[in-house]
């Protein structure tokens, strides 16, 4: 039987376009389209309307009609999202924030930002770096996904390592309930012990609670000086090695510490259409070493090459020009568009181990695929534990595929917890991981859960179906 709801949707579309005007009202197929799914491999789905406010009161208006006939609401950023989050499982109305892309203040003297949700994160480095200001979040996606995206599934990057995630960055927020009420927490402000800490509590909440239309964010110092390392090993365990001992042996922090497999790397290789200028080895490490002097970063970068050899690496290649640096990591930024040029399926999954045990979640994990024969491609931040695995469905009949990949991910998801692990480091929960969520909570969180989601959003109006299981 129809919902309810959705006989309301045609009167819901004349007060939607009162509101936001009539060209930001969709209700054409063809135009709902893009809205109807985002970069992961969940089934898309279209939405009833797609609404494309303008300013909070306007959002603040489109939830409140939405409220009263009891139809969902799907917040979206720019949809470069991995797990299906801002699909619209249910149909309902998609409301992108894209429109809401502006930098509103930069604060030099507080070294804080003032930002709206639809703003490019790399549009958002580059008005910073003007100022001589570093915001160290730099998921891949950075010059597609929006900071309002990053807020909602507290996204973190290459320089989690040394600088962290959008979590620790984030430091006030204003944002849409699910009824329609404007809520504003924090500002600029570094310290504030007043009452629960209600901007995080919006992180990492993959749109489930509200809909984010402004946040403020701390900002550093743009560093100065920086050298990047190419580091070649035969084998992940003397490269994990050789990050265990950089940071703990010599006490260096280096701003990044990424990893490819041979794999990965020969992938790219076949994308770029030429031999990258450097041998291909069973693991590289990308590392970046940054700071405010160039000979501090010189003498950092000369000790961890010298800890890299003296364990094992088969090569240390060093940049310090931009062109130099650009060509070290070519190889690196491309990977995911080169394995789907190479396959017409490739499930990007998101685990996270305690760094020393990265060796044993790549062995264990490269043996999984292989009694599964599909093809396995490993990259992520070596330095925080996150890997990403590429999965691709290059030479496997469909029907085996179908058959076989839910056992490969749920091994994948075993074998992270097993290892100390959590199922999601940066990507989310969204709908893809949802069967996993009891696997990696326990009853009592899960309730917790449960329960904060009801308070806020009784209706269960906003993005149902997604981050938490009813």
């Amino acid at each position: 039987m129809m919902n309810e709801w959705k006989r309301n949707i045609p009167k819901l579309r004349d007060s939607l376009m009162k509101i936001v005007g009539e060209k930001f009202v969709l209700a054409d197929e063809a135009l709902m389209e893009p809205y109807s799914h985002d970069e992961s491999p969940v089934p898309k789905a279209m939405p009833d309307l797609v609404v494309r406010p303008g300013s909070a009161s306007e959002v603040a208006e489109v939830v409140k009609a939405c409220a009263a006939l009891g139809v969902p609401v799907v917040p979206r950023g720019l949809g470069t999202g991995l797990t299906g989050g801002s699909v619209p499982t249910f149909g309902g109305v998609v409301v992108p924030v894209d429109r809401m892309n502006s930098v509103v203040e930069i604060d030099d003297t507080n070294m804080m930002a003032v930002v709206q949700p639809g703003i490019i994160t790399g549009e958002f480095h580059k008005a910073v770096q003007a100022h001589g200001l570093m915001y160290p979040p730099d998921p891949a996606s950075l010059d597609s996904c929006s900071l309002g995206g990053n807020v909602a599934e507290n996204a973190g990057g290459p320089h989690t390592l040394k600088y962290g995630v959008t979590r620790n960055y984030l430091t006030g927020l204003e944002a849409v309930l699910p009824s329609g009420e404007i809520v504003r927490y924090g500002g600029k402000v570094l310290k504030n012990s007043t009452g629960y800490d209600l901007p995080h509590f919006f992180l990492g909440s993959e749109g489930t609670f509200g809909i984010v239309t402004q946040v403020t964010m701390k900002l550093i110092p743009l560093p100065p000086a920086s050298i990047d390392l190419l580091v070649m090993f035969s084998d992940f365990e003397l490269a994990a090695q050789a990050v265990t001992k950089v940071m703990q042996g010599k006490k260096i922090l280096p701003a990044v510490v990424e990893f490819m497999d041979l794999e990965s790397v020969l992938c790219s290789q076949r994308a770029l259409g030429k031999e990258l200028p450097f041998k291909p080895d069973e693991a590289q490490l990308l590392i970046q070493v940054d700071g405010y002097s160039q000979d501090s970063v010189e003498a950092q970068a000369e000790v961890i090459g010298e800890i890299c050899l003296e364990i094992g690496a088969q090569d240390v290649l060093a940049a310090t020009s931009q062109q130099d640096k650009d060509r070290l990591w070519k190889a690196r930024r491309i990977i995911i568009e080169a394995a789907k040029a190479e396959a017409s399926r490739v499930e990007l999954q998101d685990v996270v181990v305690p760094r020393s045990r990265i060796p044993e979640l790549l062995m264990g994990a490269r043996e999984i695929c292989r009694k599964a024969d599909v093809p396995l491609l490993c990259i992520g931040h070596a330095g925080d534990g996150n890997v990403h695995f590429l999965i691709l469905n290059k030479g496997v009949p469909r029907d085996r595929w179908e058959a076989t990949f839910p056992g490969v991910l749920s091994e994948l998801m075993f074998l992270a917890l097993r290892l100390d692990g959590a199922i999601a480091g940066e990507h989310g929960i969204g709908t893809y991981k949802l069967r996993y969520l009891d696997l990696a909570l326990g009853n009592a969180e899960l309730e917790m859960m449960r329960r904060v989601k009801r308070a806020i959003d009784p209706q269960n109006i906003m993005n149902p179906g997604k981050a938490i299981t009813f």
